[in-house]
């Protein structure tokens, strides 16, 4: 794949993920039912669904910046592979991980091909 070809297909991505991670987050922040639920029947706090909610969000919009992409990436990286386990821990159908699981794949696409590159 070409250079351009690379950089038209991780800003697709990118804003593909930005929209998810910006609903998603936005509705744990207005405390959309089905939000609240989710973090009450996995066991966690509502304060900690506000925090999971506001770093979503900032992680939409650091996927929409260059510089920010790849940590806003990692980040969300992270957050997912929580997710993941929570999920598991639940014993959840893989159709309700299997969103979790291809947004964490696509992430770590997007981490890796705009991972910062030292000089030579």
């Amino acid at each position: 794949m070409s250079s351009k070809t690379t950089k038209i297909a991780v800003w697709i991505v990118s804003v593909l993920l930005a929209l998810e991670y910006a609903f998603a987050g936005i509705t744990k922040l207005i405390g959309k039912e089905e939000a609240v639920e989710g973090f009450r029947h996995a066991g966690f706090s509502d304060g900690f669904r506000l925090f999971i909610g506001a770093a979503e969000t900032a992680g939409a919009i650091g996927l929409l910046v260059p510089r920010l992409r790849f940590w806003a990436a990692l980040g969300l990286s992270i957050i997912m592979t929580g997710a993941l386990v929570t999920h598991v821990r639940a014993h959840d159908t893989v159709a309700k991980m299997a969103p979790a699981a291809i947004s964490l794949m696509l992430l770590i696409l997007t981490a890796w091909t705009t991972r910062p590159r030292r000089a030579a």
